[in-house]
């Protein structure tokens, strides 16, 4: 992550999103702001929890990692939201792999500065009971989603949210594969279901597949088929 020393760009942030509505104290003087590029990690699993995030610009991919050493994606997070609320006050390590999927920009305040300052602030409590009470909703429309629509639907979900911004925008029309057997290990089917499911929509002149890159084609057929959105 890079630091941006830029008090301007800080004080649109934290006005767009009324960050210091949040604090009973005036937290800004503990606010840094980082830029993250595509594709880097936020945090990791058993990372020492050492700064709370909150996304300004952007979108997150949330991941867990299972015992069997597969993965498999818990949500994707836009802003205003916040990375390390559930470790917060628990003191644990961190529970999930966080990942930029497309440019973001957060704002960082040190946990030790967030439990001396806002550790009893009632505002801020507030603040992150509902973003948990988000998450669990995210979830539980997560296990819904992956209940009710075949893999075809789910699948096609996915594309859209790796493909599209923090306001449902369309970013861009190409996607790297660059391995097929971590993707299906993602969403728990077979190699063999994976390939057909994108055979299918190859010939449907849905997608596109070219060597290690998949391109959309239609991306309103796209939309239509989707069992749901990943959020």
């Amino acid at each position: 992550m890079k630091l941006l020393n830029d008090k301007n760009l800080m004080k649109h942030y934290i006005d767009k999103f009324q960050l210091d509505t949040i604090f009973d104290k005036d937290m800004s003087p503990y606010m840094k702001l980082f830029l993250c590029e595509k594709g880097e990690m936020i945090c990791k699993i058993d990372d020492e929890l050492e700064w709370i995030y909150f996304l300004v610009k952007g979108k997150l991919k949330v991941f867990n990692l299972l015992l069997n050493g597969k993965s498999t994606l818990l949500r994707f997070s836009i802003p205003l939201s916040i990375v390390g609320d559930l470790e917060l006050f628990k003191k644990y390590k961190v529970k999930n792999n966080v990942e930029a999927l497309n440019e973001a920009i957060i704002i960082g305040i040190k946990v030790d500065d967030i439990r001396k300052y806002a550790g009893e602030d009632s505002l801020f409590l507030r603040f992150v009971i509902e973003n948990l009470s988000h998450k669990l909703y995210t979830f539980s429309n997560l296990s819904a989603l992956n209940q009710a629509y075949p893999f075809i639907n789910r699948f096609v979900s996915y594309l859209i949210a790796i493909t599209s911004d923090e306001n449902n925008n369309k970013l861009i029309d190409e996607i790297k594969t660059n391995n097929l057997t971590e993707l299906a290990n993602f969403f728990g089917v077979s190699y063999r279901h994976l390939n057909r499911v994108i055979k299918d929509l190859c010939d449907s002149g849905i997608i596109k597949k070219n060597n290690k890159e998949i391109v959309i084609l239609d991306y309103e057929r796209l939309k239509d088929m989707s069992g749901g959105h990943y959020e």
